[in-house]
């Protein structure tokens, strides 16, 4: 039960931390080896835990089940050790004992999640895959006589502000892999088979994730999707997608830049310029998500600004009693976790492992106190009100925070209308350039495949 109670906790914890949500098929029951992209440190198996459906035993770096908070949590969750050379190449043998585990944990019918790019990272794209995953599974269904029926699900994890609190995340979940289609080549040789299973693997993550072949293009893809979806009527203009919703066309973008880069450069860094010039336009308007409306309809603008001012105000008194409870726990996580500067990958694990700790820790205190002073009763319902108040303190700072963002965009558009037509006219532009761009390339694809033929 106890690894099913911590998955259960820290899944919910992760789920508060970040706007997450699931895509895809679910993880498949029996034996089965999750990998996935590993873009956030320790975030990263937390999502999983919420996605996953069913428990999933983690492998994670040796050092970290040395430290306190961390390697109790990895404890209790089942999880395994690797022993990485870049760590102490002294214990790297110590990695056959962990696949040995794993194996066990497969021929039990259970899951065992793992990160075949062997570490985390900030980096525009998939790493090149360690065979290590392959190797399990495939070592697994050699000593069951072929007959376990193991198989690897992909998991792509995608996030939108990643180190920010109530930042997105998404796990994309791909169709699983039949590890017995690759008895034949291990049989041969075990490494041309563990190879072979490895770039099935980086092939399908490529397909669920957004890989860039420049840092930059991270944010002008993000901005030119944006204004498509919204100039092509596929979302209204202040929409907030889901990132579920977004991610195909988002890898489309990601899969266009490529092409154009490599095709013909000088166009690319012109539509490049193009669509900083997008950017900066919208930043003027102080639209950070969905873009700037070409018109205001009053009936519209009036219906929403009565329901947004509605919700908030019903959901005030509670918020309040929630930052006031809270702020302590609160403050030490934003005045803690700098101290420890850091990496880009790590800052989301840093702050939900204060919060992890400090959170419980207050309301234990709040509660404690609550029953000393004025009995069992009152510290049963401070129990129970505090972490509603704190849910409450949550939704209404990402409406306000919402609403607030669309209430700017609104005044300076009726302020600045000969932006908004210039910002009007250069989204017909760019769609226009898009749009010719996918002819070209769909021809291009097209004259490739019957040269090939």
């Amino acid at each position: 039960m106890l690894p099913r109670i911590i998955t259960k906790l820290v899944g919910w914890a992760v789920s508060v931390f970040y706007d997450l949500e699931r895509t895809g098929p679910k993880l498949v029951e029996g034996p089965v080896l999750v990998t996935a992209n590993h873009p956030n440190s320790l975030i990263d198996p937390l999502v999983i835990f919420r996605t996953a459906g069913r428990p999933t035993r983690p492998l994670a770096k040796a050092p970290l089940f040395e430290q306190a908070l961390v390697g109790t949590v990895l404890r209790g969750l089942g999880g395994l050790p690797v022993y990485r050379r870049e760590d102490n190449p002294e214990l790297t043998h110590l990695n056959d004992s962990t696949f040995d585990a794993a194996i066990e944990v497969l021929q039990d019918g259970g899951a065992v999640q793992i990160y075949p790019e062997g570490r985390s990272h900030s980096e525009p794209s998939l790493s090149p895959l360690r065979t290590g995953a392959a190797r399990i599974a495939l070592m697994a269904e050699a000593r069951s006589g072929w007959s376990l029926g193991v198989r690897i699900q992909p998991v792509g994890l995608t996030y939108l502000r990643k180190s920010a609190f109530r930042g997105r995340a998404v796990a994309a979940f791909g169709e699983p892999i039949a590890v017995s289609e690759f008895r034949a080549t291990y049989e041969a040789d075990e490494r041309d088979g563990a190879r072979e299973l490895t770039a099935v693997i980086q092939e399908r993550l490529e397909s669920l994730t957004l890989n860039f072949d420049h840092p930059e293009d991270q944010e002008l893809v993000d901005v030119a999707e944006r204004l498509y979806a919204r100039e092509k009527k596929l979302a209204r203009p202040r929409e907030r997608e889901r990132m579920a919703e977004r991610l195909p066309r988002l890898q489309r973008f990601a899969e266009g830049v490529r092409w154009l880069r490599a095709t013909d450069p000088e166009r690319a860094e012109e539509l490049s310029a193009d669509v900083r010039r997008y950017m900066r336009l919208l930043t003027l308007f102080g639209a950070r998500e969905g873009d700037v409306p070409r018109r205001y309809r009053p009936g519209r603008v009036l219906v929403y600004s009565a329901r947004q001012l509605l919700l908030l105000t019903l959901v005030l008194p509670v918020a309040l009693l929630g930052f006031a409870l809270w702020f302590v726990p609160l403050k030490l996580s934003q005045t803690v976790v700098p101290r420890f500067s850091p990496k880009l990958d790590q800052v989301a694990t840093y702050k939900l492992s204060t919060a992890l700790v400090g959170f419980p820790v207050w309301l234990a205190l709040l509660t404690t106190a609550s029953w000393f002073w004025w009995g069992l009763r009152p510290a049963l319902v401070v129990l129970i009100a505090l972490p509603v108040a704190g849910l409450a303190a949550i939704a209404w700072r990402d409406r306000q925070a919402t609403v607030r963002e669309d209430v700017r965009v609104f005044r300076r558009a009726r302020r600045l209308s000969r932006g908004r037509d210039r910002l009007a006219g250069l989204r017909k532009h760019l769609v226009a350039e898009f749009d010719a761009l996918v002819e070209e390339w769909t021809a291009s694809s097209r004259g490739s495949a019957l040269g090939g033929s």
